[in-house]
């Protein structure tokens, strides 16, 4: 018999430690329902259950993209639905003007409705908003309009492009467009834009057989070049500066309608453009989109009205050498082909929406069968756990017992010392 060590103490000590820790262990799971709570529990496991879990973020996420991008196409099917309304008033009254019975005074008044459905029509496209983004308004910039890539999967590339359109009325008479230039008036055949020559030489053709007819359209389209990059018309003489007539900067225009600069632009009268109109970056992109929004207007419809935003298409009474009839007619083809391209927008847009509400579908299944798969391995199963944690807390129990029994066995010793 030995008293400095009580191995059965010991042994009992050790049991005890190792079924407490157990039973720890046990108690975390069934607390937290996880199988794995460190990645001492499980490293393998852990790591591949990280990986799901991202990936099941990912895609719950997607999903909620993919409703968003959902709203955007509802919210510019809404305004297009009644851009459609409107174009088809816009039919009937150009059919209405097209009838023998109605006098200048009649096709004046059906204009005023013509021009007030256009400036609706304008006002949709423009304050379409979705957070922000006008997909139908005109930007200032090039007229391109905002574009979206929906981020619709829980990867790199897994995207839908949906670009917006311009919906105001030069949008949607767009492919009446008989000019297409770009802003350096460099010509480039794959986006269908001629070159600053090429557009000038289309602009005289639609301006009709008249040299001064002609001379007077080019002029115009420098003055409203002019105008929109910042010019302002000298009025007053003043001896060394910019002579009246002249164009110059607006910060360089006196109160009293005088320059204060000579540097001056002045707009040429017989069919060409000022030199300044190809060596000054500012005025040749303004030249050039002067030129791209001349589209396909007559030189008398620019006299009638003035007008370079799609507003000439629905001019039925602008050309006094035309039959009324002939006019209105036309201007109902013109409505037409805007109808088309609004529909052939709208088909695009629920075809997307279509395509979405399945990417929706899909997503909602591959997150649901992740999950499962994160589950199995993540998760604790509860009747096999407690079937664990009854074991090593009755185990727990008996070395408790066991380690007080081994306590008690060195009093034997005392026996012999009777």
């Amino acid at each position: 018999m030995v008293i400095q060590h009580n191995m059965a103490a010991t042994n009992s000590y050790r049991q005890l430690n190792t079924n407490n820790t157990s039973l720890n262990k046990n108690l975390e799971k069934l607390s937290s329902g996880f199988r794995i709570n460190r990645a001492a529990d499980d490293a393998a496991g852990l790591a591949i259950s990280e990986a799901m879990r991202s990936k099941i973020n990912g895609l719950d996420q997607a999903q909620a993209n993919a409703n968003d991008a959902i709203g955007l196409i509802q919210t510019e099917e809404g305004a297009l639905t009644e851009t459609h309304s409107m174009l088809q008033r816009m039919t009937t009254l150009a059919t209405q003007a097209a009838n023998g019975t109605y006098n200048t005074t009649s096709r004046d008044s059906i204009q005023k409705e013509l021009d007030e459905l256009g400036n609706e029509i304008n006002r949709i496209a423009n304050n379409t908003d979705y957070n922000d983004i006008k997909p139908l308004a005109q930007s200032r910039e090039e007229g391109q309009v905002d574009s979206m890539t929906m981020q619709i999967g829980a990867t790199k590339g897994e995207t839908l492009k949906l670009k917006g359109q311009d919906m105001t009325v030069s949008g949607i008479f767009k492919d009446l467009d008989k000019i297409k230039v770009a802003d350096d008036g460099t010509a480039n055949a794959a986006k269908g834009q001629i070159s600053t020559a090429s557009a000038l030489a289309k602009v005289k053709e639609m301006a009709g057989t008249s040299t001064t007819a002609q001379n007077n359209a080019v002029e115009k389209i420098q003055v409203k070049a002019l105008e929109s990059a910042g010019y302002v018309k000298v009025t007053a003489n003043v001896s060394g500066m910019a002579s009246a007539g002249t164009y110059v900067k607006a910060e360089n225009l006196n109160a009293d309608g005088s320059a204060s600069t000579s540097t001056s632009v002045t707009p040429k009268t017989d069919g060409t453009a000022a030199a300044e109109f190809g060596s000054n970056t500012a005025l040749k992109t303004a030249y050039n989109r002067q030129l791209d929004a001349y589209d396909g207007v007559r030189a008398t419809d620019m006299s009638a009205k003035d007008k370079y935003d799609g507003a000439e298409y629905l001019q039925i009474g602008a050309e006094t050498d035309a039959d009324p009839t002939e006019r209105a007619n036309q201007v109902v083809s013109n409505i037409q082909k805007a109808i088309n391209h609004v529909s052939d927008y709208r088909a695009e847009l629920g075809a997307k929406q279509n395509r979405l509400e399945h990417t929706i579908n899909n997503l909602a299944v591959t997150s649901e069968n992740t999950t499962a798969a994160e589950s199995r391995i993540r998760d604790t199963d509860m009747a096999k756990e407690i079937a664990a944690y009854q074991k090593n807390n009755i185990l727990s129990q008996a070395a408790q017992s066991m380690l007080s029994q081994a306590n008690q066995s060195g009093q034997g010793v005392l026996s012999l010392l009777r």
